[in-house]
Order: structure tokens, then sequence, then C-alpha cells
């Protein structure tokens, strides 16, 4: 089953091709928030093997500036099909430091198994397969697929449980419903939003629990606005500077 709606269900899609959202990435210093890095997603409609798709794509990286602390150059790309959204590839890049993975998955079309090649740190690269769970997805997709849920017929507290892939791995996670808030971005816009938080599972950088926070545009777009998160030192957060193509008109901003 789908972790946010059934196949059933006629899915109103949030996010628009063309769409690009931009992002600053920022980092906690005692009690300075400093601009670190950049992130950008973009969502294309495309031919992924002749079919019909949705491509998106996220690059972050660190300002020149931190690159002499920690440098950081991730992308992700993630194909999914356009009239179910389920999924068919992701491809992940991460250059952190003196970390490197590269993670690709290619999903199967029906029931079977996902095909994964896991390179990390200059090791050899491995070929592996892990079982296809209905309704799951891998990090990119998730976020998107996620954005077509209807926010709107949550109660405050109420759970969600979805499956992720994640380094090689079915993880069953969940998002809590935290209510409604007006947010600000640092330009001074104030938007009306969604916000949850979500269950995360302990990794390199993150320590587990409802530590990651999002808040959504309150209108069809769901724009993640301002997305703020603890890792094992400190803490990060991401606020939408600007978006380009928007499905909607974003009817969430008080002006």
């Amino acid at each position: 089953m789908c972790p946010f709606f059934s196949r059933s269900q006629e899915v109103e899609l949030a996010f628009n091709n063309g769409e690009t959202a931009y992002y600053g990435a920022f980092y906690r210093f005692n009690f300075i928030w400093l601009k670190v890095g950049e992130v950008t997603f973009s969502c294309d409609s495309v031919k992924y093997r002749n079919h019909p798709a949705w491509y998106f794509k996220a690059v972050g990286n660190t300002l020149n500036f931190y690159d002499m602390f920690y440098s950081v150059r991730d992308t992700f790309e993630s194909y999914i099909t356009c009239k179910d959204l389920n999924p068919l590839y992701f491809k992940r890049i991460v250059n952190q430091g003196k970390i490197y993975s590269f993670h690709q998955y290619e999903f199967p079309s029906g029931i079977g198994k996902i095909k994964t090649l896991i390179k990390r740190n200059g090791g050899t690269l491995i070929k592996d397969s892990i079982n296809y769970i209905q309704g799951s997805y891998d990090l990119l997709s998730s976020a998107y697929v996620f954005s077509s849920y209807n926010l709107d017929n949550m109660e405050k507290g109420q759970k969600i449980f979805f499956n992720m892939i994640v380094d090689n791995k079915n993880e069953r996670l969940y998002f809590r419903y935290l209510g409604k808030e007006v947010e600000e971005t640092d330009s001074g816009r104030k938007f009306l939003c969604h916000k949850i938080c979500v269950r995360m599972m302990k990794g390199d950088f993150f320590p587990e629990g409802e530590y990651m926070k999002v808040w959504f545009t309150a209108d069809k777009n769901r724009l993640p606005l301002r997305v703020e998160t603890k890792i094992l030192v400190g803490s990060v957060h991401a606020v939408l500077l600007n978006v380009e193509n928007p499905r909607y008109p974003l009817t969430s901003e008080i002006k």
C-alpha cells in the first residue's frame, strides 16, 4: 500500500513541469545561524526508457568560503512514472569532506527486487538486490510524492507511516502532524504553513528520533518553506529563497 495515498484515489499533483526551488542552507554555531550552502530542487516531465516519467533532481553544495572547512557536493536524481507515481530509478552521489558514496537503485515494474549498486570511499562497486515493498520510495521521490498528500484533513498529532529505501535497506518511518503555523522567510515573506516532524533513523550525521521538522506552504503547492533538523554536532536548516514555475499560486502567503 502506498504510504501517502491509495492507488484508487485520484491524486492532485503539487509539483510542476519546469518547477525549480532554491534554498539557503544554514548551520547553527553557538547562537548564530551561518549561511554555509545552497540547495536546488528541480522537476521535469521527461521520457524514461521511452515512457512518460517525472524526473527530480536535487543538488547541494557549500559556499566557496566554507569549502576549506568542510566541502559538500551532493547530487540526487530520481525518476517515477507519470501515471501511478511508481518509483523507477534513483541515484545518489555524496561528497562530504572525506566521505564519498554512490548509490543506485533500479526498481521493478511490479513485484520483484530492487537492483542496487553501492560504492563507498574508494571501495569496490557492490551489486546487490533487496525486496521491493509496494509503496516504497527513495529519499528524493518521497519528498515530491509526499507534497501531493492532502494535509488539510489531518488532525494534530496524527501519524502517517511510510516506507523508504535508504542505504540498501527498507526502513519503516513516519511523520507526525503538528498543526498550522505562520512561518517567515529570511527575506521577510510570511506564509501560513502545515508543520510536521519526521521520524529519522540514526546515520553518519543524524541522531535517531523526531528531530526533523518541516513547514509546508498551506496551499496546493505544499512547498517546503523551511526544514530544520539536529545533527550529531549542532543543527542545520534550509529555507526557501525563491521558486520558479510553481503549479499553483502561492495563496498561503500573508501580505
